[in-house]
């Protein structure tokens, strides 16, 4: 079985553990971190963890399985970037820097509620037309813990619960639909296994520490980050999911969410 893995910062707790030797993924599990993880990327037999928004595109194959997620609760690694006061931004083209669909929907979602600005055009590619001239740049991961050379950040999950009341669930958990719990305990153990190890506190500092120095950022900062986020999709959190959806002027690349499939819990 394969594992797709959005190799994002917010993933970090769900890709170090491997990546440090401190769990072994099984022989018949293979974990695949990608920097760019989009529907179309996730096969028929893949599981994958993904941004959230990418289930609108894989509701006929696959469901969410609640066990694993990421969920920003009023702190995140989404940013908007203005030169000025968001609050001065009255029109602007949107450039998206490296973003994925998660980040997009939530700029999507708070942009004009939150901070009054209207969106002109949202473009990925410097050369789109505007991109020169966009006073709101969104990033994610990393870049949007650092400080700004100039201007002002705004973080976007945190906007999105002021806005809302609710979290930010970031990224899901899909498996094919054919999967049941059964097929799937294996990987379930190898990802329990993973959580577990990265919050043993020798661990949890090995790795903070880490991330810290490759990506320039404080030990503060990334405890911080991490002390905000939970790793599972809780029953409360399926409306946030649903919200975001909702309230976000959808993309023409998604479709109409029509269904959310998650797979039955564990019997009691």
């Amino acid at each position: 079985m394969r594992l797709l893995v959005h190799d994002t910062l917010a993933a970090a707790p769900m890709i170090e553990p491997f990546a440090a030797g401190w769990v072994a993924p099984g022989p018949d599990l293979t974990v695949v971190p990608a920097q760019s993880l989009t529907a179309p990327d996730v096969g028929a037999d893949d599981v994958a963890l993904l941004p959230a928004p990418e289930i609108a595109r894989l509701q006929e194959t696959h469901h969410i399985v609640p066990d694993v997620a990421l969920v920003a609760d009023g702190r995140g690694a989404v940013a908007l970037r203005t030169p000025v006061r968001p609050d001065e931004v009255e029109r602007t083209p949107v450039r998206l820097l490296d973003v994925s669909s998660a980040a997009e929907f939530l700029a999507r979602a708070t942009l004009r509620p939150f901070y009054g600005i209207e969106a002109a055009s949202w473009l990925r590619a410097d050369s789109d037309p505007g991109a020169a001239g966009a006073q709101a740049v969104v990033v994610e991961g990393a870049a949007a813990l650092l400080p700004p050379e100039a201007g002002f950040s705004e973080d976007l999950c945190r906007a999105w619960f002021v806005l809302t009341g609710l979290p930010a669930v970031t990224h899901l958990l899909v498996a094919p639909l054919a999967a049941d719990r059964d097929a799937l305990a294996p990987l379930l153990r190898s990802l329990d296994a993973a959580r577990a190890a990265a919050d043993v506190p020798e661990h949890r500092r090995a790795w903070h520490a880490a991330l810290a120095e490759r990506h320039d950022l404080s030990r503060e900062t990334i405890r911080d980050l991490f002390a905000r986020q939970r790793l599972a999709l809780d029953a409360d959190d399926r409306p946030a999911l649903l919200q975001l959806f909702q309230r976000a002027p959808r993309p023409l690349a998604y479709p109409p969410l029509t269904s959310l499939r998650f797979l039955d819990p564990t019997p009691t």
